[in-house]
């Protein structure tokens, strides 16, 4: 048996997603000069777009150096996608000189702020010892955040990782998950060396009707090995498995070819009867499932349901307080909790994060971390009930915990500054402006309810899995009218 093509693959990202350059191409054919105007007014958002224009060659001649130019103006206001476009230009001296240290600064940026492609890219670098010195531990940690948001690649990369014992003790189990979850996706090195692995029962069952398969999907994209590794597995099957074989084969490459929706989106939304009208994040407080939202995500919905773990929980509305724009819910069942901070207001500037499922038909269902700091103690004209923060939020994060860096509630994640109406009254489009509501709100509609009170758990004092924590305790509430 032809043995594996064991190796960390340098996969060649698109430099925006098709869905941006679109866009960009788009504003730059209509309002070009207004694109202009807004970048060089520093409003970060056009000066990504512009960015990506001369970086694709969208609607003006390609000029990297130029894009160079506006992603950095973009990066350095902390745009995150401007931050991966910058690190990817600078590893690959894209009009700039190539200097690996400077891909690590912008990687390192975008990655702290969960984008999966700069993850993996700063996984690369840490695991070559490029503009970083080489820390094979570092690299797992970073393939493993980006692979577990489910990028393709960086599940390949892991998967070698646990293959080689580079950063981890060597796992065969584990590389073998991480293959399959990279192959089902169609990354043809997953595919090649998860063949290989069934054949030789290496971190499976040994499986040649498995090896078969997944030989046959690389090799349909053209690797000259699965062909051979292919005809050797064959041999292992009688007719009648070898035609069973050929059809899986067949099913599996027509799901990777129709990534309408994943496995989780399917566990978690689709098998409801009904079809959910909205959804949006909450957070639970106490160990017996209750949980803050805010009240639009819920609001005229016949029936709430609660998708955390894989699986979906039934939710009863106990409160709802349409004012503060916060409700409160209850679901049955054991579950880990985070804690109110005990300071009565946060302080401005101080750092502040929050996890939450923004656009999960685009983005998919795993949990987004988004980071940034308090801008403003009050919110939009000086509403005393409200935080300005520059947490990157979208539709789907309303009703998330604001958090401080030990993973203590300071707030509930609001609404973002509406750019249209902003526009409308200023001229211009607003900067990464949200809103929280202030935890004390909330811990009034908690004080209504007097059990609750030896329910809510102790704030934590220490920052270490406080990310973790927070995670394990956010939902997505899905609303059917």
């Amino acid at each position: 048996m032809i043995g594996g093509r064991w190796g960390i693959i340098m996969k060649k990202f698109l430099f925006v997603s098709m869905l941006i350059l679109l866009f960009a191409v788009s504003a730059f054919c209509g309002v070009s000069e207004d694109i202009l105007k807004k970048a060089k007014q520093g409003q970060s958002s056009a000066q990504f777009v512009l960015g990506a224009m001369y970086a694709n060659g969208g609607g003006v001649p390609q000029d990297y150096e130029k894009a160079v130019y506006w992603h950095t103006k973009a990066a350095e206001q902390g745009h995150v996608s401007a931050q991966y476009n910058l690190g990817y230009m600078y590893g690959n001296g894209q009009g700039v000189q190539q200097d690996y240290k400077q891909a690590v600064k912008w990687y390192t940026k975008a990655a702290e702020q969960g984008d999966a492609y700069a993850q993996n890219g700063l996984a690369i670098l840490y695991n070559k010892g490029q503009g970083v010195q080489q820390d094979y531990k570092q690299a797992v940690k970073w393939y493993t955040k980006a692979a577990e948001q489910g990028l393709a690649v960086a599940q390949l990369n892991l998967g070698y990782m646990y293959v080689s014992g580079e950063g981890v003790p060597q796992n065969y189990k584990q590389a073998a998950y991480w293959y399959t979850k990279a192959a089902e996706q169609g990354e043809i090195v997953a595919q090649h060396d998860l063949g290989v692995m069934y054949y030789n029962g290496q971190g499976v069952p040994q499986n040649f009707k498995l090896a078969y398969i997944w030989s046959s999907l690389a090799a349909g994209q053209g690797d000259e090995s699965a062909k051979s590794n292919r005809d050797i597995d064959a041999q292992k099957l009688t007719p009648h498995q070898l035609s069973q074989a050929q059809e899986l084969a067949a099913k599996i490459q027509y799901k990777i070819d129709n990534p309408s929706k994943t496995q989780e989106q399917e566990s978690s939304i689709s098998k409801n009867k009904k079809q959910a009208t909205g959804s949006g994040t909450g957070f639970i407080i106490t160990r017996d499932g209750y949980i803050l939202t805010c009240h639009h995500v819920i609001k005229d919905a016949n029936e709430i349901k609660i998708a955390n773990g894989g699986k979906t929980y039934p939710a009863k509305l106990i409160r709802d307080d349409p004012n503060n724009d916060l409700a409160l819910l209850k679901i049955n069942g054991s579950f880990p909790a985070i804690a109110f901070s005990p300071n009565r207001s946060a302080k401005m500037g101080q750092e502040v994060f929050t996890i939450g499922y923004p656009n999960p038909s685009l983005q998919g269902v795993s949990a987004k971390f988004t980071k940034g700091t308090i801008n403003s103690l009050t919110g939009f004209q000086d509403d005393l009930r409200l935080y300005q923060v520059s947490v990157p939020v979208q539709p789907g994060n309303s009703g998330g915990a604001l958090v401080d860096e030990n993973g203590n509630i300071l707030g509930v994640i609001m609404a973002m500054l509406d750019a249209k109406t902003t526009f409308k009254i200023s001229g211009s489009l607003p900067q990464n402006v949200n809103y929280a509501v202030k935890s004390t709100y909330a811990l009034a509609i908690l004080d209504t309810i007097s059990e609750l009170a030896n329910k809510l758990i102790a704030p934590s004092k220490i920052k270490s899995n406080a990310v973790e924590r927070v995670k394990a305790s956010t939902v997505m509430v899905l609303s059917y009218k």
